[in-house]
């Protein structure tokens, strides 16, 4: 074997995570602006804060996603038409999503505890 081995099956599955990616990461951007607890509450309602915790988890499948988008697009390169490409670009958008998500949950949810002086 002298050159490299096509493989539309990580093309075409890079491209299907990372759109899965990408949409999860939106959607979830749009709950978290609908439901995040505002700076001035002393305590959000316990089903803003479990709501908020579950979308604070899925970020991790977000960035899984991602991940798993990239490597395959890079491995699956080889194929014709841009689907590898593709994927690797959606899979790229994801793992931004799912990092700027992430740190936007650990400020917000070290806000939860803070005490201010009423």
């Amino acid at each position: 074997m002298i050159g490299q081995q096509q493989r539309p099956g990580l093309a075409v599955a890079s491209a299907a995570l990372g759109a899965v990616g990408v949409v999860m990461g939106v959607s979830i951007w749009v709950t978290w602006a609908l439901v995040r607890p505002t700076a001035g509450d002393v305590l959000p309602p316990p089903m803003t804060v479990v709501l908020t915790l579950v979308l604070g988890a899925l970020w991790i499948v977000v960035l899984s996603a991602g991940v798993l988008a990239i490597l395959f697009g890079f491995l699956g390169r080889a194929t014709p038409g841009g689907l590898a490409r593709a994927g690797m670009l959606f899979g790229t958008v994801a793992v931004l999503l799912a990092l700027s998500g992430a740190i936007a949950f650990v400020v917000a949810a070290s806000n939860w505890l803070a005490v201010r002086p009423g």
